[in-house]
């Protein structure tokens, strides 16, 4: 890897600088070769103006020049050094740091925009303090194959000097200076244009419903007290001491004639409810998710391909920012037969009630219920994965193949809710493709099903 050296400060050269020594060190390399340090990725700038209008139009001209070169620059060999990236460092002349103006960045901005355009190169500026006056160093980010070819935007010349620029003047970067582009030159860059990996191809993805926006805990307060209700219901069966029958002679024939007699003893049934209470309530998360798949307003996932060209092994991933979740319909485990919501269908089967067990008639023992079988596509088999990251919840779609001007609209249904306050989901999308050496991204918005300020709420007299 190319690296300098100079008073025991090690510049290292193949990648951008990182932090204050870093880029002290860049600008002591620099210096200490003045004009022969420049190449086609570093640039050296004397002293520039920016304090008085005219001196910074001509400062912003001096240093557009500088940044189209950079971003003009050919893909092949740029990665090594500064990890491809452009640098132009102002402020040092001559083998020695001049310094310059300090300027505010949103002034800088503009007074460049105007002349490279603010869909042009990509570009950023720092300020390096160095110990012999502040250095300001502008970063032109590494050409790509397929980058447009950037022209300068609009005219300027200075009648006291030389320097001028034409609306649509290409610039060009070699080793030690910055030239207008010869005919070869820009046949490059068509190259490089026209090299564009995802060349012919462009796609698109939709989401084809809103959100729902729901009252932080409250389906798992509403699960919490059915249980709680259960439980009060299931204890309830349990006969007073001063209603209980003798068990003595007929005694028995009359305990079971009531209704009240059981195998089990009071204290037993007691343990099997509270233990059916503590299963139950840590199944509720997932029970609550399925009340949620059941209830919320679900969409489908399209991805459009805009373009002539047949895209083979299709992934589509999409992230959702903190704070949302998304549900996948075939991940629930219940049965949906129509009707209100079957909340115990998914929790453990509740103890049989308190009398339904009599010890002399077996005949009416009652057998645990058979949990239907889930309708959940197997893990393996499903072209879905929802995963939790730090950035949000992300949805990969192995898609497969698309048609050119085609469309897929995947067979899942999601569900997409927020505990927040967020009137818009704002989630971000990328796709790829066999073959295609391409990221394609993009945005999508989803709108909030509620007013603003609402929040979905159940209730145990609503549940659907």
């Amino acid at each position: 890897m190319p690296r300098w050296t100079i008073d025991n400060v090690e510049a290292d050269l193949s990648r951008l600088p990182t932090g204050r020594s870093g880029w002290l060190a860049l600008a002591s390399y620099a210096a200490s070769l003045g004009d022969l340090s420049e190449v086609d990725w570093l640039e050296l700038k004397g002293q520039l103006r920016f304090a008085e209008r005219q001196d910074r139009k001509r400062s912003a001209v001096v240093l557009s020049r500088a940044i189209l070169g950079m971003a003009n620059r050919m893909p092949e060999g740029s990665p090594r050094h500064l990890g491809g990236y452009g640098i132009v460092l102002v402020g040092i002349d001559s083998q020695v740091v001049v310094g310059t103006e300090q300027v505010d960045g949103a002034v800088l901005r503009d007074a460049i925009e105007a002349y490279v355009g603010n869909d042009g190169p990509r570009w950023d500026h720092q300020f390096i303090d160095h110990p012999d006056g502040l250095v300001l160093a502008l970063i032109v980010d590494p050409p790509q194959w397929g980058d447009s070819i950037h022209a300068c935007r609009k005219d300027y010349s200075a009648d006291d000097t030389k320097l001028a620029v034409r609306d649509g003047e290409v610039f060009v970067r070699v080793p030690g200076k910055t030239r207008p582009a010869t005919s070869y030159d820009l046949s490059q860059l068509e190259l490089r244009r026209s090299r564009a990996p995802h060349a012919g191809a462009e796609v698109r993805v939709e989401y084809d419903d809103a959100f729902d926006r729901i009252a932080p805990g409250n389906v798992r307060r509403l699960l919490e007290s059915l249980v709680d209700h259960e439980v009060e219901t299931l204890l309830a069966d349990l006969p007073s001491p001063s209603s209980s029958p003798l068990v003595s002679g007929y005694g028995v024939q009359a305990l079971l004639a009531s209704g009240r007699g059981d195998r089990r003893g009071q204290n037993e049934f007691r343990t099997e409810v509270e233990a059916w209470r503590a299963e139950a309530e840590e199944a509720i998360d997932t029970v609550a998710a399925d009340f949620l798949r059941h209830h919320l307003a679900r969409g489908h996932l399209t991805i459009r391909n805009e373009s002539d060209r047949y895209l083979e092994g299709v992934r589509v991933q999409v992230l959702f920012p903190p704070g949302v979740e998304v549900l996948i319909g075939s991940d629930t485990t219940y049965c949906d037969h129509g009707g209100p919501f079957q909340v115990f269908q998914l929790f453990p089967d509740r103890p049989p009630k308190y009398g339904s067990l009599h010890q002399y008639d077996y005949a009416r023992l009652v057998m645990p219920r058979a949990r239907p079988a889930a309708p959940s596509i197997s893990a393996a088999m499903s072209p879905f994965t929802v995963e939790a990251t730090a950035e949000g919840q992300l949805v990969t779609w192995h898609v497969g193949d698309l048609p050119s001007r085609g469309s897929e609209r995947d067979d899942e249904l999601f569900a997409v809710v927020t505990e927040g306050h967020m009137d818009d989901i704002v989630a971000t999308w990328s796709v790829t493709a066999r073959g295609v050496h391409h990221v394609f991204r993009g945005e999508m918005t989803l709108a909030c099903r509620q007013e603003p300020g609402v929040h979905l709420a159940w209730s145990r007299n609503r549940q659907d």
